[in-house]
């Protein structure tokens, strides 16, 4: 009765959104976007834990196993969500199992980018370079993740190939294309914009469906002829698996009204995000159909953590 009476009244303390990367990271700064919509929404605070470490990993086994209350929810990746299972063989949770989904967040692309030097403004041009130029590398934050990934299927789909260089940060893997070390990156749009915009990268094609709204001027790999080209760093919510229906429906409700907030699209644009938003019932689906994607992809291809 008592447990009824608490789900009834949820939340009667404030919420604690856990972020597996650093302060200033996009999963942090989306969340913390998030948490200033919701909080209000809710009737109570929601602030943001950061838990960095293992491309995620530690932050969303915190999550799992905390108690099933609401209180305690994931900003999950596909990097901790959907890719850490091939790669981290001793992973403490079930992407699939050890969660209760409560929504897709946002939808953030990524950029392919080459330097100035390379001269390939289109995939056309950029594609017979690749083939006229040996040898060609390029670089990733590291193994595993999608800038990694989306290397791997850019060469499988041109018939290409290219050597992966993995740096220690993402900022270290652009400076790297700029200076003429790698022939070209994937990189988040928020960070290669800036670099377009002052002609020291040159944006090929973008991974989304779509154009994206922060680079409209740069094609889809649809447009420009890679069918299935999709490559999606999306970030959701996740509470531990046996949330309680009303305490699930009011986050729920909570994140749909935050994404409609004018204040949160405004701030995922300036994150190269757009927001998502979908049911918990379509995230599960969602993250089930991601996490065997990437899994027949790694193994199709022999991917290995380094």
């Amino acid at each position: 009765m008592s447990a009824a009476r608490a789900e009834d009244k949820f939340p009667v303390r404030p919420i604690k959104i856990v972020v597996g990367s650093e302060a200033g990271s996009a999963p942090d700064a989306i969340a913390r976007a998030l948490a200033s919509e919701m909080g209000p929404l809710l009737g109570q605070s929601v602030v943001v834990e950061n838990r960095p470490g293992a491309a995620g990993t530690l932050g969303a086994a915190a999550v799992t196993s905390a108690s099933a209350d609401g209180y305690s929810v994931l900003m999950g990746t596909i990097s901790n969500i959907a890719l850490a299972p091939s790669f981290y063989p001793a992973l403490k949770y079930d992407p699939n199992k050890s969660f209760t989904p409560i929504g897709l967040v946002a939808s953030v692309p990524l950029v392919l980018v080459t330097s100035p030097a390379f001269q390939t403004p289109d995939l056309r041009q950029f594609t017979d370079k690749l083939k006229k130029t040996n040898p060609v590398s390029y670089s990733s934050p590291g193994v595993g993740g999608p800038q990694h990934l989306a290397g791997v299927l850019l060469q499988r789909q041109l018939g290409v190939t290219a050597l992966h260089v993995p740096y220690k940060s993402g900022g270290a893997a652009v400076t790297a294309v700029i200076a003429g070390e790698v022939q070209f990156a994937f990189v988040g749009i928020p960070v290669a914009a800036p670099l377009v915009a002052g002609k020291r990268l040159v944006p090929v094609i973008v991974t989304s469906a779509k154009r994206s709204s922060v680079m409209p001027d740069v094609p889809s790999g649809a447009e420009a002829d890679l069918r299935g080209f999709e490559i999606d760093n999306w970030h959701a919510l996740l509470a531990p698996a046996g949330l309680p229906a009303p305490v699930r429906a009011a986050l729920e409700n909570a994140l749909q009204g935050a994404l409609k907030s004018p204040a949160v699209k405004e701030q995922f644009r300036k994150l190269g995000a757009d927001p998502a938003p979908g049911t918990g019932k379509q995230l599960e689906a969602y993250i089930a159909a991601e996490t065997e994607r990437w899994s027949k992809f790694v193994t199709e291809n022999r991917i290995k953590a380094e």
